[in-house]
């Protein structure tokens, strides 16, 4: 009985189920990371206070939005 061996790594359905954990992993601990950012960022401007800060604070929480968007999307896509 002759085996077929596929001819594109990609064919088979385990390195595209092992490509999609791994992507959503990514994307969680980069969502973890926005996370300590905007509250680096919180600590940041309590301490050190200045007209720039509520303007970085806003963009650390849209940084952080963005982020759990993204895994919120390629979980839809993929």
């Amino acid at each position: 009985m002759p085996t077929t061996i596929p001819s594109n790594i990609f064919d088979s359905g385990v390195t595209l189920i092992f490509l999609k954990v791994a992507i959503l992993i990514i994307l969680v601990f980069y969502a973890i990371f926005a996370l300590i950012i905007v509250r680096q960022v919180d600590l940041m401007s309590k301490t050190l206070i200045s007209s720039v800060s509520p303007v970085v604070k806003a963009i650390s929480i849209l940084h952080a939005g963005f982020a759990i968007g993204l895994i919120i999307l390629a979980w839809g896509i993929l």
